[in-house]
């Protein structure tokens, strides 16, 4: 129960929330008395913050950072309520950050909210039983996990190397497949290469995927300095040859996998209903295709190419919504484009860009272990709920 204040406090009118520009994520200080309290309820585009038994002027207030559009005051009889609107999401897991700290000056309180997108979930998975992954034909699925970069490229630079952290994903990735039954095949099990020129490096990944079942390739990304500290968040891309609006489905549940494996429906894909989070953001220029298609043999195709390009989506979808809800990171949805790695395979094939390390904060999730071993479980997960479900017999 929420003890109401005093008649004399109920009649003070509290001061406009102040806001801060901070890197990597937006700062809202409340300047209360020290008999305060507060609710907090995040809403996904928004976070309402209720404090019984004080007065506010409403209005609403335009901001226009990143993580912080403008916020609403509003008064409810006895109680105010400030509304913060978050472009990139707030969730009981995720978005946000509050701590209580002593005024300034006098004897009040100060409610601290931080806002960012890239405040995630970095607890340590919990202990799920294994995986096992049968299928009724008994069939033993082959898969190929990609470590973008490595040897002489290193990919995007931030607080860790790209090619060192997608070869620390890679790996955990092929743990969770292989305790499934799945067998993997790594392009790169260190700081390797196949050669120091690019197009045999890349022709030579490819190669990999003759006779397997997927291909997976596994990134982070990089954003200009002018959007670093704006631009985070999980994306899946798939090849076609035209660039299509991104969609983007709902996180799936972080749930143990019960023997075998379960088989939970993904929620229904949401049409995205508003201008998607930064629709110009593009990967890293280092996984763009940086091969002219004209000077590329065209590898034996083993499916026709439309259906392999319905089945890469619906795997990034699959990988996306199950890396979502294992880490609770922000959704910039699944997207289209014309990577090498992903076009000149034969099989199904996607490519995870798993966060920015140009971003303050997500940079250095991704030095996190804990949160490492969350993006391998959702894209491991997300590939075992395909081959459950939507692969094709042959």
């Amino acid at each position: 129960m929420v003890a109401l204040l005093s008649t004399s406090a109920l009649a003070q009118s509290l001061p406009p929330p102040r806001i801060g520009d901070q890197p990597g994520f937006a700062r809202v200080v409340l300047d209360l008395p020290k008999e305060a309290t507060h609710q907090i309820e995040p809403l996904g585009a928004a976070l309402r913050v209720t404090l019984p038994g004080q007065t506010v002027t409403p209005g609403l207030h335009f901001v226009s950072l990143p993580e912080l559009a403008g916020y609403v005051l509003e008064q409810h009889e006895n109680q105010a309520v400030l509304i913060l609107l978050t472009p990139q999401g707030v969730t009981p897991r995720s978005g946000y950050k509050t701590m209580t700290l002593a005024a300034l000056q006098g004897d009040g309180q100060r409610l601290v909210i931080d806002l960012s997108g890239a405040f995630v979930d970095t607890s340590p998975l919990p202990a799920f039983p294994e995986f096992r992954f049968v299928k009724a034909s008994g069939r033993r699925f082959s898969v190929v996990v990609d470590a973008g970069h490595g040897g002489p490229d290193p990919g995007a630079l931030g607080p860790v190397v790209e090619k060192a952290v997608n070869l620390e994903v890679a790996l955990r990735v092929r743990r969770f497949l292989q305790n499934a039954g799945v067998e993997v095949t790594l392009t790169r099990e260190s700081d390797t290469a196949f050669s120091p020129d690019k197009r045999t490096d890349l022709a030579q990944r490819v190669a990999l995927a003759e006779g397997k079942d997927l291909f997976v390739s596994i990134h982070a990304n990089a954003a200009a300095p002018t959007r670093a500290d704006a631009w985070c968040g999980l994306e899946v891309y798939y090849y076609s040859p035209t660039t299509t609006r991104p969609f983007f489905p709902s996180p799936a549940p972080l749930l143990p996998a019960p023997p075998p494996l379960a088989l939970n429906p993904l929620d229904a894909l949401e049409a995205a209903q508003s201008t998607p989070l930064d629709p110009g953001a593009q990967p890293s220029p280092e996984d763009v295709n940086p091969i002219p298609p004209q000077s590329l043999p065209t590898p034996t195709p083993q499916m026709d190419s439309l259906r392999r390009m319905e089945l890469s989506r619906t795997l990034a979808t699959r990988v996306l919504s199950y890396t979502l809800g294992a880490t609770a990171a922000v959704n910039r949805g699944v997207r289209s484009a014309d990577f090498f790695v992903i076009r000149y395979t034969g099989v199904p094939a996607i490519l995870v860009e798993m966060g920015y390390l140009s971003h303050p904060i997500e940079g250095q999730n991704l030095r996190d272990t804990n949160y490492l071993e969350r993006i391998s479980y959702g894209i491991a997960r997300g590939i075992l709920e395909y081959l459950e479900n939507d692969h094709p017999f042959k």
